[in-house]
């Protein structure tokens, strides 16, 4: 399953609904949250936006363009998700839209007040193995393509423009895990990014960066839980814990990522392809892509090819 494939159908607004062409909102208002759909029927350009809240995006369909500050234009698309800090200011191009294209975008704003006690209570019940703290990310935005938080926030697209009489209840618990989820993979996202800096210092950005070395050898949880001197089920659980994924899915997910990006190379035959990214079974190789991506590595690389 690919994250597009866990998009829900929030029906559009009604012509004669729309207050406006371009971000049209509808507001559904929690207790704790808010959570609203935004729409554009228009094709535009620097449209300014910005929240005074902290706020997970993500898109529904149709495509954005963002503009950051200091940072190139990158392309939002259904299945996207954005952590978007306070006052951050964006400008956004709108370049499909259209009545019969419309953008549709779920926005929830979190109070910091709520971050910061879920943050304090996963620091005091399940505080981690490593001598780091759970923390969560305020100062600058976050892109992910990440299955769970996408799922999570579709959950409370279904509870919060539901009728359940517990929908402040489910939404609370509902958002809990979504932060757990952010915190896990915004750990992933640093010590990736970090690896050369951390990897002798910290046990976790080590493995990642023995991965990344030795992505095309056979590489089993046994042998990661010996380098780091960790008995096997406690390595698994802490690895699990900190990044929010198994060793087995994170080391699939890097031979998924090496073969997207060998097969934008039309020198390579999938063949090829399939043993430089670890996977020593053409049949599995394409089974797998097929599971993660939706299509097939040969339909992939046409498609890179035609865009």
């Amino acid at each position: 399953m690919t994250v597009t494939d866990l998009l829900p159908r929030i029906p559009l607004t009604k012509a004669q609904d729309l207050a406006t062409l371009i971000d049209h909102r509808r507001v559904q208002t929690l207790e704790k949250y808010e959570l609203s759909i935004l729409e554009t029927h228009l094709q535009s350009a620097q449209v300014e936006q910005s929240y005074s809240d902290l706020v997970l995006t993500n898109m529904l369909r149709g495509k954005k363009v963002m503009h950051l500050f200091n940072q190139e234009e990158f392309n939002y698309l259904p299945g996207n998700t954005m952590v978007v800090p306070p006052n951050l200011k964006m400008v956004i191009d709108f370049p499909e839209a259209s009545d019969e294209n419309p953008t549709q975008c779920v926005a929830l704003a979190i109070d910091r007040l709520q971050i910061i006690d879920t943050v304090n209570y996963l620091n005091e019940h399940y505080p981690k193995t490593e001598a780091e703290k759970w923390t969560f990310g305020f100062n600058q935005h976050y892109f992910y393509n990440d299955e769970e938080v996408t799922a999570l926030i579709y959950k409370l697209v279904r509870i919060g423009f539901g009728d359940s009489q517990n929908k402040d209840i489910l939404a609370d618990f509902t958002v809990k895990e979504l932060l757990l989820r952010i915190m896990q993979v915004q750990s992933l996202h640093e010590k990736e990014h970090n690896v050369a800096v951390l990897a002798t210092s910290n046990r976790f950005a080590h493995i990642l960066h023995y991965i990344k070395e030795n992505i095309a050898e056979k590489i089993s949880v046994d042998d990661l839980s010996a380098k780091v001197y960790m008995s096997k089920p406690n390595f698994y659980r802490a690895f699990k814990q900190e990044f929010g994924l198994s060793p087995i899915d994170y080391i699939i997910k890097e031979r998924m990522r090496l073969a997207k990006k060998c097969l934008k190379n039309s020198a390579l035959s999938i063949t090829e392809i399939c043993f430089k990214a670890g996977f020593n079974n053409l049949n599995y190789f394409t089974r797998m892509f097929r599971q993660m991506e939706g299509m097939t590595p040969t339909d992939y690389r046409v498609l890179c090819i035609v865009n």
